[in-house]
């Protein structure tokens, strides 16, 4: 059985014969081992106003509308096309997979005041393992500093991706709410990923963009609570696919992306010393049995699945006994990502 810290790693652990748990990110003193609620307006950004705005029951739009039924649809005149359609998948009969970049940070300098990330060597191995499978062009970058992760995916931006199928990318390295470290500071992940928005990276238009952040993102300890309903429940309603209008068939220039975080807002996540994080252990292990058969956002949701089972079990401090982890993903992909073998 591994024991466990909070993130200060001890020397001569290298060679994996004492695994420690770590968190992505230095915690502040709690003396009390308060763990705060979770903010949901800041999770789901949409839906909230002021706290006094009144909102409209279901019967009240009814009655605003009625009368009106054809015209509570806004595109009316394709109601009758919606029977016919279906969700697509994206082509992966490209010449190439297509590249994926690793920015491996370990070691940190010393104005920072990151730990070493112990362990996510384990983290690399598996990525370029399974990715190496799945056909990428798996590129390794250890310990840049933030200019030199931003001028990298400037210029891989600035290639011609045209016979790729889609570009990924991977961020292993400390975090907090909307940033990731570089070895010498913080950078915003937003902008990052605009560099691949499609006014910026024409090649890749229509093909997904996919990031996987291994960092933490705020200073809270998920906990763990009891199930309420272990039964399963399906969702029957089915896709729901928005056409734009007009004679010429355009797609936002913020389409296709795929972001997948080791952990939710505002919370650490956690990281074996001898095995890597518990995110990219499970996402490892999830690719290792369906890879090349299940859509992507099935395999995510695996990747939830594994991690939301395990909880801390040996940590020097014991506040962190029994915390949690939930990684999360956000898509704006439009239609299925599935990574069906090539062709040799």
């Amino acid at each position: 059985m591994s024991s466990t810290n909070h993130d200060s790693d001890p020397p001569g652990d290298k060679n994996g014969k004492h695994s420690q748990h770590v968190t992505e990110s230095p915690p502040k003193n709690d003396p009390e081992g308060n763990v705060a609620e979770l903010d949901t307006r800041s999770l789901l950004s949409f839906g909230y106003g002021k706290t006094n705005t009144r909102t409209e029951s279901s019967t009240e739009r009814r009655r605003d509308v009625s009368g009106k039924s054809d015209e509570v649809f806004q595109f009316k005149e394709l109601l009758d096309e919606l029977a016919d359609l279906q969700l697509s998948t994206y082509k992966m009969n490209h010449a190439k997979r297509g590249i994926a970049v690793i920015f491996n940070n370990e070691t940190f300098d010393w104005s920072t005041r990151m730990n070493r990330r112990v362990g996510t060597q384990k983290d690399v191995e598996n990525l370029q393992n399974y990715l190496g499978l799945l056909g990428f062009e798996v590129n390794v970058l250890q310990d840049r500093s933030t200019d030199e992760i931003k001028h990298t995916l400037y210029q891989v931006s600035k290639l011609d991706h045209s016979d790729s199928d889609c570009f990924l990318c991977a961020f292993l390295t400390h975090g907090d709410d909307g940033v990731i470290y570089g070895r010498d500071g913080t950078t915003e992940l937003q902008e990052l990923f605009d560099l691949f928005r499609g006014e910026k990276c024409p090649s890749l238009v229509g093909k997904p963009k996919v990031f996987f952040i291994q960092a933490c993102r705020g200073e809270q300890h998920e906990v763990g609570v009891i199930e309420a309903d272990s039964g399963d429940q399906t969702d029957s309603r089915g896709s729901v696919t928005t056409i734009s209008q007009g004679s010429i068939p355009t797609i936002p220039a913020g389409a296709d992306f795929l972001l997948s975080y080791s952990t939710t807002q505002g919370y650490y996540s956690h990281r074996d010393t001898a095995f890597g994080s518990w995110y990219i252990q499970a996402l490892s292990k999830v690719l290792e049995t369906h890879a090349t058969t299940l859509e992507f956002t099935q395999i995510l949701t695996l990747v939830n699945q594994l991690v939301a089972k395990r909880a801390v079990e040996r940590c020097l401090d014991p506040r962190m006994i029994g915390k949690k982890q939930i990684p999360c993903f956000v898509s704006m992909l439009t239609k299925r990502l599935i990574f069906t073998p090539k062709k040799k």
